[in-house]
């Protein structure tokens, strides 16, 4: 099967390629313009970054492709949905490094093959089917859990290509966990905004309060209002909001930093 063999760049070069991926940081176009940048030195076809907790579960997940974007969101999607993510070859390289990040500060770099998938019905799904000829993956473990890139290729690619890979694969897994990091917070934000809808300005700053942990009474000495106007007020919002409880508002409208306060009973 024919290789990809792209020379080694120059030092002053080696980072050039991620200034596009940069700039779509947290956007929608952030997975694209990074394989658009990889595609230039080394010729991979698809990426996909899935990002696990330390339980081992998927908790994000995401791809593009130069090719095919159909091909490789049902590819990804098989991998998370279905749970071949456990019957992958790495997986319990993954459960190590998710359960032991300290044990694991420089990321892994990782080479595959179909003829080296010894789970058939894996290798036909997510190698042979989608027509990937190698894979490459970077594997990074942080505090926070396991960033998984992957770079797929339609022709095999080069030890070469593996060894350049080993140079970026911090910025890479950088870039990849920064990314989600970003889209994350965006996600928590929207989700944090949305309770506003439809309340009144003195609705808003009384939920507003009560989210930092405010009782009744200091919310009412704060606004310059009885306790039991605070009450209304917050039956208010349990009642635009759908919830029967303080407890189950805070859990519905998260604080910024998207922690519950201490006593949210």
């Amino acid at each position: 099967m024919e290789e990809t063999n792209h020379p080694l760049p120059a030092a002053e070069e080696r980072d050039r390629w991620a200034e596009s991926a940069v700039m779509d940081l947290g956007g929608p176009m952030f997975h694209a313009a990074l394989l658009l940048a990889l595609r230039e030195t080394v010729a991979a076809d698809h990426v996909s970054h899935v990002f696990y907790g330390h339980d081992g579960a998927v908790q994000y997940s995401s791809a593009a492709s130069l090719l095919n974007q159909s091909l490789i969101e049902w590819t990804t999607n098989v991998f998370v949905d279905d749970e071949f993510y456990r019957r992958d070859p790495n997986y319990g390289l993954l459960l190590d490094m998710a359960g032991r990040p300290d044990h694991h500060p420089d990321p892994v770099i990782q080479a595959a093959s179909p003829d080296r998938i010894l789970d058939s019905e894996y290798r036909r799904l997510l190698f042979e089917r989608p027509g990937f000829a190698s894979k490459i993956s970077l594997i990074g473990a942080r505090g926070e859990g396991i960033s998984y890139l992957n770079l797929y290729f339609s022709r095999t690619h080069s030890p070469d290509v593996t060894e350049l890979m080993r140079g970026r694969a911090p910025l890479l897994i950088a870039l990849a966990r920064r990314h989600h990091q970003l889209c994350r917070r965006e996600g928590e934000a929207q989700r944090a905004a949305s309770w506003r809808s439809g309340l009144s300005l003195r609705e808003i700053q009384v939920a507003e309060l009560l989210r930092q942990g405010h009782t009744a009474k200091e919310v009412g000495r704060e606004l310059g209002l009885s306790p039991a106007t605070v009450v209304t007020y917050k039956n208010r919002l349990f009642k635009k909001n759908n919830v029967a409880s303080l407890k189950e508002f805070l859990i519905k409208t998260p604080v910024a930093s998207g922690c519950t306060p201490a006593n949210a009973s």
